[in-house]
Order: structure tokens, then sequence, then C-alpha cells
């Protein structure tokens, strides 16, 4: 971490890059460990299993934002204008993201036993279309940076806005991929609820409909 932290005061945009891509790298690969192994038994497993990768998300985002914090303290007392309001704007985009890692792993708590098969799939839509949202978001984080850069051109003080500008640019680019990343993670795991709802069909009966489990 003090080779990384010496290598950024000189560096300080590529460094930051290389090594939240390390970090992320890190992060892909826990969160793709934490869906290999064997089939879910039952809807319970699977809720578990679901929140066991959300947690580990979180885990990944904070890891992020805790570098973010740690780097840009340091680097926001660069004497080059642009890398101090590049690390400024990362240092604020860490504690907001830090935050956002906090509240999220909070959340992800253990589901009681019993769930049914339509919660699961409430909750399996839901999550999906979170990180679907969110990559919408980061693509308009990112358009966001590209502007404050070209803007940068015609300005009296450009080191200010493109230093903001590829910051905001390299924290869309990773929210992009971390979300990309969470939305395949859960598709997959909630693939494994087609076992359970091949088994669920609709049933007329003289009361009405009624879904009808076969074991």
């Amino acid at each position: 971490m003090l080779i990384d932290i010496r290598i950024c005061k000189l560096l300080p945009n590529r460094a930051v890059v290389d090594g939240m891509k390390k970090l992320f790298n890190l992060g892909v690969f826990l969160m793709t460990a934490s869906c290999v192994g064997a089939q879910v038994s039952t809807l319970d497993d699977f809720e578990k299993k679901r929140i066991r990768i959300d947690k580990t998300g979180m885990l990944t985002l904070a890891g992020w934002s805790a570098a973010n914090l740690a780097i840009g303290a340091i680097g926001t007392n660069s004497s080059n204008r642009e890398h101090k309001y590049f690390h400024q704007m990362n240092l604020t985009w860490g504690a907001v993201n830090l935050l956002v890692a906090g509240l999220g792993f909070h959340g992800s708590k253990e589901i009681v036993v019993g769930v049914n098969l339509s919660d699961v799939l409430l909750h399996q839509n839901k999550k999906e279309k979170i990180f679907l949202l969110n990559a919408g978001l980061d693509v308009a984080y990112i358009t966001g940076g590209l502007y404050l850069r070209e803007r940068s051109r015609r300005n009296v003080d450009p080191a200010k806005l493109k230093g903001y500008g590829n910051s905001v640019i390299l924290q869309g680019g990773f929210l992009l991929l971390f979300d990309a990343v969470m939305y395949s993670v859960h598709h997959t795991h909630g693939k494994q609820l087609r076992g359970f709802t091949d088994k669920v069909s609709l049933s007329g009966t003289p009361a009405g409909m009624a879904l009808v489990y076969r074991l």
C-alpha cells in the first residue's frame, strides 16, 4: 500500500486506475466464486445465497470506496491542480459510495425460514432491475465526465473541470463494471429458480384456479 501511495503522488491518474482495476478484479473473483457450487435445493437456500452475493458485492464497493478515500486524501495535496481536483472528486465519491455500501450491507439481512416462491421471484426480479437501472445511471455519469472534460477546453480554469471530469469518468466506469457484474451474477443465480418454477402449474378447481407444485 505504501508503494502504491508513493506512485500515486507522481502519476495520480494512471496509478489510481491500475490500483482500482486490481481491486475490481478481486471483487469480480469473489462475486463469481460466491455463485460456484452445488445447485440450491430449497427456496431458503436460494435466498441465503442471493444475500451472500449482495454482501460480497457491498464489501467490494466498500473496498473501492476505502481506496478512494485513502488515495484521495493524499492526492488533494498535489501541487498539480488537475491532479488535485481529480483526487478531490474521488474523495467525495469514496465517501458517498462507502455510505451506500454500508447501507446496502446492513440491508442484506438474512431471510426467515419459510419463504414462498412468489416472494423469491419478486426479490430476484427487483434485484436484477436495480442493477440494470444503476448501469443506465453509470452511463450518464460517464457522459457527464466527458462533458466536463470538453467544457474545460473553453473554461478560464481548465484544470478544475478536467480534473473533475476525469474523476467522474473513472468512478462512472467502475460503477458500470460493478453493476454489470452484479447483474450478471444475480441473473446466473436466478436461473436456478427454473428448477422450482418448472414444477409449478395452474390447475382449474371448482373454486377457481390453483397453483399446483409437483414434487
